[in-house]
């Protein structure tokens, strides 16, 4: 880590709402806190996505940031919690990926579970048409376009991280709605 101001003066200033403090925090801490994640996680991109969700949440909860004895190590350890949920959350979601897959398989073709099946994808639909216009956009080019992520970043102007970052909040935001129908969400999703 490289260290331009002292720690505490810099967390304190973050406290406060001084953007170019906090810039200066994420300059200071992003290089560490990557190779850290991505040792966790095996994947950079997941890391990345962590990192900058990390960080989004600090500047949000600016005012209710604790004080802090150690910077870097309260930067570790809410970043290895957030790493731990992300594990656990790709764990269930493969889990019920697995599971749903299974009683598709052993499922009758049945009309009834077609037409039950076209209601529910439906209502799936009508759920990503309510995300903001350039995250549905996002989302729809790579979901049901399967399109790269640099493929949809080139074609809307945006950067890459931009593009994880709406389609990763639209995947947050579905599964909040359709929490109540895990296993048909993750199968339509996957």
């Amino acid at each position: 880590m490289r260290q331009l101001v002292q720690p505490d003066t810099l967390w304190e200033k973050v406290r406060q709402g001084h953007s170019t403090a906090f810039r200066t925090l994420f300059d200071t801490y992003w290089e560490e806190l990557y190779h850290y994640a991505v040792r966790v996680l095996k994947d950079g991109s997941a890391a990345q996505d962590a990192i900058q969700c990390l960080f989004v949440h600090l500047w949000e909860s600016h005012t209710d940031l604790p004080h802090v004895t150690s910077v870097p190590a309260y930067l570790r350890a809410a970043l290895r919690n957030r790493l731990l949920n992300a594990i656990r959350d790709e764990q269930l979601y493969q889990q019920h990926v697995g599971q749903f897959g299974e009683a598709v398989a052993s499922a009758d073709n049945s009309l009834l579970d077609t037409i039950h099946f076209r209601e529910t994808e439906s209502a799936l639909l009508r759920s990503i048409d309510q995300l903001p216009d350039r995250m549905k956009t996002a989302f729809y080019m790579h979901r049901i376009q399967h399109l790269t992520v640099a493929e949809i970043a080139q074609r809307l102007g945006s950067s890459e991280q931009t593009i994880r970052n709406q389609i990763n909040t639209a995947l947050r935001r579905i599964r909040v709605q359709w929490h109540v129908l895990p296993f048909l969400l993750l199968y339509i999703l996957n």
